[in-house]
């Protein structure tokens, strides 16, 4: 993806929230930076604290926990439009906090959060802007921590499906275990039973459609 190509793309995704003039937008260009990603490079290792503002515009991220004596624990995937930064909560505990990899080589806009939170200073749209970032980060978290109290691990998978389709064919399978909280061997399992249920003639075929699910 070119430079251009990747600015256009944010600012179609932010006008989701905000419209910006050009003026303004100039403002927001004017704190991120272009840059490419190799596949597995790491962008930010556990400890670390973060302090840039992520928007992905080509290519797929993780954002994990670092390695315990459960190993590491998968937090977020990050793909095309999605921002990321300090309100992921890596920063709550900065020794235990999150590390950022790169699944798929791909092309981010980076800005400094101590730029772009300067921003809010400068214009009511950009406060907008905050606010609205900050309602889909909690948002996502409240989702989250509702699938894991509320559903087991064969429905949270089915909500992963059905939330991010298209990351079950691009995320390696012990990424998306680690995701749900669960073994790798379980999620092969739960993988198993749905494409029996969902096989054409067997009973299940019979009941109300579940989520696409698609086994690769």
């Amino acid at each position: 993806m070119t430079e251009a190509a990747a600015y256009l793309l944010m600012r179609q995704t932010l006008s989701k929230w905000v419209m910006f003039q050009d003026s303004e937008w100039a403002l927001v260009q004017g704190v991120f930076r272009f840059r490419r990603v190799s596949k597995s490079e790491i962008l930010l290792r556990p400890g670390q604290m973060p302090k840039h503002l992520l928007f992905v515009a080509e290519g797929l991220l993780r954002y994990y926990y670092g390695a315990g004596e459960s190993g590491e624990s998968n937090k977020l995937f990050l793909n095309e439009g999605m921002f990321s930064g300090p309100l992921t909560g890596c920063t709550l505990i900065p020794e235990e906090g999150c590390g950022v990899e790169a699944l798929e080589a791909g092309s981010l806009l980076v800005a400094e959060t101590r730029s772009f939170n300067a921003l809010y200073d400068t214009h009511p749209v950009f406060d907008r802007l905050g606010r609205k970032l900050g309602e889909w980060w909690l948002n996502h978290k409240e989702a989250r921590t509702r699938s894991f109290q509320r559903l087991d691990a064969s429905e949270r998978y089915l909500d992963f499906i059905r939330d991010h389709g298209d990351l079950a064919q691009r995320v390696p399978q012990y990424h998306i275990a680690s995701y749900l909280g669960i073994t790798e061997v379980s999620l092969s399992r739960i993988r198993r039973d749905l494409a029996r249920a969902i096989a054409p003639g067997s009973r299940a075929s019979a009941r109300p459609a579940a989520p696409a699910f698609q086994p690769r």
